[in-house]
């Protein structure tokens, strides 16, 4: 069985996250915004919308750790390339919380968001 982080970031790139992964009530956060917001639907319909801008969004170069104390570390890079074809990459970091059942509760997200400022810009 895969790391716990790795599963997550394997929902986030196919948005078919596997039947049971993330509790009914799991919340996403993120460094840029401090927004937190239900990861099912919220964070899957967010990255569909992102890639109705950029097709070839995805989360590449996923590094995990093995859950200690209820948290997965996932490692990556945000890839991607914006309507101009100009291609963007930005390292990132997920903490991912998992409650005494398995289930994922709490996705932590950390990005510089200089480094997606063209994606941003491609959004709004």
């Amino acid at each position: 069985m895969s790391e716990l982080a790795d599963r997550v970031v394997q929902a986030l790139n196919t948005l078919e996250p596997e039947d049971g992964l993330f509790a009914a009530d799991a919340v996403t956060w993120h460094s840029f915004d401090e927004v937190e917001a239900p990861t099912v639907p919220d964070t899957l319909e967010s990255v569909r919308g992102i890639r109705t801008v950029v097709p070839d969004f995805g989360l590449v170069e996923v590094r995990t750790t093995p859950l200690v104390d209820g948290v997965s570390w996932a490692r990556y890079a945000v890839t991607g390339t914006l309507p101009d074809g100009t291609a963007f990459r930005a390292p990132a970091a997920l903490a991912v919380h998992v409650d005494g059942s398995g289930q994922v509760t709490r996705i932590e997200e950390y990005v510089d968001t200089a480094q997606l400022a063209g994606l941003f810009a491609a959004l709004s």
